[in-house]
């Protein structure tokens, strides 16, 4: 059996694929079987049991995280963003249901609101005034 330094579990692969895809794959298989700690019990006693499934081998925990690495960036933001919630710090977050105009937007909405405020019969003096529609064929004739 050949022995591989450079390329590690990619070796299968051989010179298919290329060397920038066979050195993703490389990360991958290192992150997916480097020892983590569980959430739990603190030890390095987590494995993979299933793409996105993590099992404590001491505490018996199993939870869903990220195909190769238990805790992505995506999980820690989210998580980080239900704690602030949950604590009641809401600097960082805003509730959906207010509407928050910018500063440089509120005098284009005051012209927007005097404008819609008046209506054409108001600037007429009251009086509507239908032009009446010419067809082609009477404008002809």
């Amino acid at each position: 059996m050949a022995r591989t330094k450079k390329v590690g579990s990619t070796g299968r692969y051989g010179v298919r694929y290329g060397a920038k895809l066979r050195r993703r794959v490389l990360d991958i298989d290192k992150k997916r079987s480097e020892p983590v700690r569980c959430p739990a019990c603190a030890t390095k006693a987590l494995r993979r049991v299933a793409v996105g499934l993590w099992r404590c081998r001491k505490c018996e925990l199993l939870f869903a995280g990220g195909a190769y690495v238990p805790f992505t960036d995506a999980g820690k933001a989210a998580k980080r963003a239900i704690a602030q919630r949950v604590a009641g710090d809401f600097l960082a977050l805003r509730s959906d249901d207010e509407e928050v105009v910018p500063e440089f937007m509120t005098p284009l909405t005051k012209e927007v609101e005097e404008s819609a405020e008046t209506s054409p019969t108001e600037v007429d003096g009251g009086l509507e005034t239908e032009t009446p529609e010419v067809s082609p064929e009477e404008g002809q004739e």
